[in-house]
């Protein structure tokens, strides 16, 4: 994260033993082994007004033929209407700045590809009410989470399912730290917002 707030991230892998050749794992797999998204909350609505204005204009300018054959490519060919008004004063009220994640995973990365891991824990911050990336981490990489369950009946006999997750979160201006894993531990380092060194492994504190 820069001092203006803009994200990027960067993942390195050791590999898969013995992984048959060809494969293709997480890491180079956007939204699988790493993401970055930044956003304007309280936008959103406006942004799906000014889509539908411009939808209902082609849908007046373009022949039948043309717009059943766009339709299903753009979705304000549809018939979407314009967002009430109401909503979108609603949504202005309550807009809240930009905002920001980065990602980096690690772990299984067959289990982190079935679930769009980065990419899920994003999406659970960005739409879900109320949620922060730490919430949205542990939803995904925790204990109990969607990589765990990935694994089914296998978990905790073959590996699958096991990881964890860094990443940091911009919120109203300020960057957070957050990690989170359901397996013994993570290797993890960082400084902190006093300028101090921090290096962990395990959850708690030592």
């Amino acid at each position: 994260m820069d001092r203006e707030g803009g994200m990027c991230v960067a993942t390195s892998t050791g590999g898969l033993t013995n992984k048959l050749s060809g494969r293709i794992g997480d890491t180079p797999t956007i939204g699988s082994g790493f993401f970055a998204e930044e956003w304007w909350e309280g936008r959103s609505l406006e942004a799906a007004s000014g889509s539908a204005e411009m939808g209902q204009l082609l849908t007046r300018v373009l022949p039948d033929g043309i717009k059943d054959a766009l339709k299903d490519c753009f979705p304000t060919l549809s018939g979407y209407g314009e967002v009430a008004e109401e909503f979108r004063h609603e949504k202005k009220a309550r807009s809240g700045g930009l905002r920001a994640v980065a990602m980096s995973g690690t772990g299984n990365g067959d289990s982190f590809l079935r679930t769009a891991a980065t990419r899920t824990a994003a999406a659970i911050a960005r739409f879900s009410p109320g949620q922060t990336l730490a919430s949205a981490v542990q939803h995904v990489a925790g204990p109990g989470g969607e990589l765990q369950r990935s694994a089914g009946d296998r978990w905790n006999k073959t590996g699958e399912g096991e990881g964890g997750i860094i990443g940091i979160e911009l919120r109203c201006g300020v960057g957070e730290i957050v990690a989170n894993f359901n397996c013994g531990g993570m290797f993890r380092t960082w400084i902190n917002g006093e300028g101090q060194e921090r290096v962990m492994v395990f959850k708690e504190e030592y």
